[in-house]
């Protein structure tokens, strides 16, 4: 439920963002329009420049709307039961990069008391390398028994 709430919530921040560009890109033509009228400056070199401009906005807004779902993907995140035990199929929630390698949660043989039991994660029979959890999948197959 909370995913299709942060998916409404991103769609509906991307359509404001979308007309605002756009309500933006309109009033920057007008000004262009009047500069060329104004001055001797060529319309293609502001135009590169508004461009440019747009650009650059659109990725910072970008990056902020990413940071942003990201953050209440995470707040939303729960340790949730494992769902990944050693060679199944089944994708978990909760994975993620831990020292140059990816992890997902897993059920192991017996019920751990210190936590949710984990594994480094394998795709093609290689462990999977990381910088980031973004760059790791809970999809993954476990590439050793479940940590205890």
């Amino acid at each position: 439920m909370k995913r299709i709430k942060v998916s409404i919530m991103t769609l509906v921040i991307g359509i404001i963002i979308y007309l605002f560009i756009e309500h933006i890109n309109r009033r920057a033509y007008q000004l262009l329009n009047e500069i060329e009228r104004r001055s001797k400056h060529s319309i293609k070199d502001i135009e590169q420049r508004t461009h440019q401009l747009i650009n650059i906005t659109l990725f910072e807004l970008n990056n902020q709307i990413i940071e942003h779902t990201n953050s209440l993907v995470e707040k939303g995140r729960k340790h949730i039961p494992l769902q990944n035990p050693y060679g199944a199929t089944t994708c978990t929630q909760w994975f993620g990069c831990h020292r140059g390698y990816c992890w997902a949660g897993c059920a192991g043989a017996f019920p751990s008391v210190t936590g949710p039991e984990w594994c480094y994660t394998e795709a093609l029979n290689e462990k999977m390398t990381c910088s980031q959890d973004k760059h790791c999948d809970g999809c993954w197959r476990c590439s050793s028994p479940c940590s205890i």
